[in-house]
């Protein structure tokens, strides 16, 4: 790892904001088309790890499994975050994309419990950890080095590419696990077949460690390493100063992951065991529709720049609380209906990610103001992730179980109460945010009442 204290002055030649928000975003693709792999291939996976003899309970447990890469996450922001704020954003996010990758490729290597007997399993959790734990500090630190190397001019639509990173990374998974099963047919692709998806995360991964490996680390480090002004404990730093802020901001990101981990995770658990759609009509439809939707993040974040936060979660959130159950409805028609049913039903799935991806860069934006520099990395990775533990890897777990006790459409209450909770926490932290300009990087985060700030409110 590079000294800070030898890294080139602010003064020096910087990375535009375009190449690092570029840099990150296929970062997060990285991650979330890992991630979202694993959902997709749940079908597959579950009787070759899980051999209950029972679809439904082997396909409950390997969600599970999902969400214990999110019980990872938190403990891999700290140990990111730390890296981050004393070693240099660049080098802790070159870390976290070699682990992912690693993790994803090593996850399509595993033998099947019909090989090794109970070691199948404990090693795919094991696996599922090791890609948490460096997920963890991938996206916190993403959206630090976006915010400081934006200088504050087009802040939304920069943060909007982590999030859209992440869209096209949930897109790509099924496409590319729906042209194998066209290719290979179910009955390769539960043999074998399942494994090429997440072995092609290897090469990915290289490509954008290449990308990343060119970059300079940011102005705002770069300068604070330069007056030996790094903090010496990060994380202490962080959980005794800002405590209040990253619980508040972790509250914001439980909202917005556990509105994708029902739209987007739990939606093709939901056509494929629910609504019984053949298995290839659920990958492309949801191929195409996460594609199209991934514009309501630039739309997003040109609103938050132009309207402000507050407004942004308004239009996203209300939109995707409004369409949710209608959207579950429809599905039906996918599995019964002709080729109209189909257009109709992607329409309003495009319409319900479109308006819950608009509220994501709201979030980010806040995420990356609330803390300074010295401790920015560990505060918004850690409070990123705290948030996900709970919205995106308990929600389609959650979601499962709600429908199977209280019927088909039960988890729309899960974006109904999600969309409720973000609105109500950005308009407290907006309302009472004075008119005047407060410097974003100077703001402290436990202040809320009176330091977070949106220009437009």
């Amino acid at each position: 790892m590079p000294n800070p204290r030898a890294l080139p002055d602010a003064t020096g030649t910087r990375s535009s904001a375009a190449r690092v928000g570029t840099a990150s975003m296929l970062g997060t693709f990285i991650e979330f088309y890992d991630f979202t792999c694993y959902g997709f291939l749940v079908v597959y996976m579950a009787p070759l790890f899980f051999p209950t003899g029972d679809r439904a309970t082997g396909i409950l447990t390997s969600l599970g499994v999902y969400g214990v890469g999110y019980l990872a996450r938190p403990l891999g922001a700290l140990f990111f975050g730390r890296l981050g704020d004393r070693r240099g954003r660049r080098s802790a996010l070159l870390v976290t994309v070699i682990g992912m990758g690693g993790a994803t490729t090593t996850m399509g290597l595993l033998p099947a419990y019909g090989t090794v007997g109970v070691a199948a399993p404990v090693l795919l959790v094991l696996v599922r950890m090791v890609q948490g734990f460096c997920a963890g500090g991938e996206i916190g630190g993403a959206a630090t080095l976006v915010s400081e190397s934006d200088g504050g001019r087009r802040r939304g639509r920069f943060q909007a590419l982590i999030p859209l990173g992440s869209s096209l990374g949930v897109a790509v998974a099924p496409a590319v696990v729906g042209v194998l099963v066209t290719v290979l047919g179910a009955r390769e692709m539960a043999h074998w077949g399942w494994r090429v998806p997440l072995l092609l995360s290897a090469a990915m991964t290289l490509a954008v460690v290449v990308y990343r490996v060119r970059l300079e680390d940011s102005p705002e480090f770069r300068s604070l390493a330069a007056a030996d002004a790094v903090e010496r404990s990060p994380v202490l730093a962080a959980l005794r100063g800002h405590w209040r802020m990253i619980a508040v901001a972790a509250v914001l990101n439980l909202v917005v992951t556990m509105v994708l981990g029902v739209l987007v995770t739990y939606m093709s658990v939901y056509l494929l065991t629910v609504v019984d759609v053949p298995a290839i009509r659920v990958y492309w439809l949801s191929a195409v529709c996460l594609f199209l939707g991934a514009s309501g993040f630039l739309v997003g974040g040109w609103w938050t720049d132009r309207f402000g936060r507050r407004s942004a979660m308004l239009l996203g959130y209300g939109g995707s609380a409004a369409l949710v159950f209608p959207l579950l409805y429809g599905m039906r028609g996918v599995a019964s209906g002709g080729a109209w049913a189909l257009v109709g039903a992607g329409a309003l799935y495009v319409l319900a990610l479109a308006f819950s991806y608009a509220a994501a860069p709201a979030m980010y934006v806040t995420l990356t103001q609330a803390f300074p520099t010295r401790v920015r990395y560990t505060s918004a990775s850690f409070a990123y992730n705290a948030g996900a533990v709970a919205g995106g890897g308990l929600t389609p777990y959650l979601a499962a179980q709600l429908t199977r006790s209280a019927g088909p459409r039960a988890a729309g209450w899960l974006v109904i109460a999600a969309a409720v909770t973000g609105v109500t926490v950005m308009s407290v932290l907006t309302s009472r945010s004075p008119r005047s300009a407060v410097p974003d990087r100077s703001i402290d985060g436990d202040a809320i009442s009176n330091r977070i700030t949106d220009t437009n409110n």
